[in-house]
This record gives structure tokens, sequence and C-alpha cells, in this order.
């Protein structure tokens, strides 16, 4: 297994990162423009960086510029700030690139939505290419399953993120949706692109099985209340 931790530019919360990040094995590091900056703030040194750099303080990225890693200075990738894809985007290509089969997603999230959006539809890319990835905050985290490549999802009582687990369905429709151990089970039941039927659902046992025979859906675990 070979797990790669992306560190992105959007809102992050140091104090659960620091946590979080303490509670992963991984193996690379790479970190996108503005993320420099939160791994400054955490002490963390990268392998890779990626970036247009339009969001960075270039104090920040200059001092990354001299630093080395094991002996070698950190690959620094300059991307034009015109581009068909986001830099976020861009380093997910590359922890593919070099064969990762886990990858966590940090500073993913935040108010722009648009890029918040973007970020979690990578995850069907990952999925297709048989790579599980999740995209986490200190409120949520997200994964999906997928009929074709991943279509099991177990989440223990012990190990889950929260309180509040939802499935979403992202096609038009994903089928043979059977929820096992949860407080609103299904069995062999369809789900539907923009319905709530599969929101807010709770661990009633040791562990949830979520299982689909056919579609793509996230999973998104939240810790906290709709507010």
């Amino acid at each position: 297994m070979k797990h790669i931790l992306i560190l992105t530019g959007g809102y992050l919360n140091a104090t659960f990162a620091r946590e979080y990040i303490r509670s992963l094995s991984y193996d690379r590091l790479f970190v996108v423009d503005k993320g420099l900056e939160y791994a400054q703030e955490l002490g963390l040194i990268p392998d890779y960086v990626v970036g247009d750099f339009d969001t960075v303080n270039m104090n920040v990225l200059a001092q990354y510029e001299k630093q080395e890693r094991q002996g070698k200075p950190i690959v620094i990738e300059r991307h034009p700030a015109k581009k068909n894809a986001t830099d976020t985007e861009i380093a997910v290509w590359e922890a593919m690139e070099e064969n990762a089969t886990v990858i966590t997603l940090l500073g993913a999230t935040g108010s722009r939505l648009d890029h918040v959006l973007a970020n979690v539809g990578l995850l069907k890319q990952t999925v297709e290419h048989n790579i599980f990835m999740q995209v986490v905050d200190e409120t949520n985290r997200i994964q999906i399953v997928d009929g074709k490549f991943h279509s099991e999802c177990r989440i223990r009582r012990e190990e889950q993120f929260g309180t509040y687990i939802s499935l979403l369905s992202l096609t038009d429709t994903t089928e043979g949706v059977t929820l096992q151990g949860a407080c609103y089970p299904l069995t062999n039941a369809t789900i539907y692109r923009g319905s709530s039927r599969t929101i807010s659902n709770e661990i009633a046992e040791d562990e949830i099985i979520i299982t689909i025979r056919k579609g793509q859906a996230l999973v998104i675990e939240s810790q906290d209340t709709w507010r």
C-alpha cells in the first residue's frame, strides 16, 4: 500500500489537521499552492509541491525552495494560472502517476463552493483507477462507493468520523443499495440523484456495511449537526 497525503489550499483547521495527520501512516506528502503555508504552520516538509502559486505567500515559497528533504531539494512544479485543471487535480494526477493506492486530501473544503465540489468530484477519478481516496476536514470525511470498482464500504462504530452517515447518489440512480447495521437499514434499494432519502443515518450495531450494485454514491461521515 502506498499512501499519499495531499495538503491543499482551502480552509484548514490547524489544530484538527495536526492531530489527524499524527494519526495517519503515509509515505509521501504533496502540497498544493497555499497549502505550503499550512505545511509551514504544521512543521511539515513536503516531497512535492505544485501550483501556479497565485495564493501562497511568496516568502513562504522562497523558504521551501531552499529546503531539502532527505538530502534532496524539494520538487517544486510550477504551472501557469491559465490551464485546464486545478492545482489540486494536478496533484491528484501526480499521486496516481506515483502508483498511490490510498490518497488523503486535506484543505480541500471551505467557502469556495466551486472548488469544494471540484475536489469532491476528484473521488470519481481515483475510484475508477482503483485508488481509495478520502476528502477530510474537521467535520466531514467523504469517500465514494462505486458498483464496479469499490462496491462496499465498512465503517466500524469505534472508528467512525462523527455521528451521522449519509449516502448521496452521484449517478441518476444508484441501484442495489444495502445498508446493514444502520438505524435506517435498506435492502437492495434504488436511490436517486437529488433525493435526500439517505441523509443523516447512524450506526446501530458494531459497524455499518454499505454496498451497492450499480452506480456511484458519496459516503459522508459528519461530526456536527446542521447549522
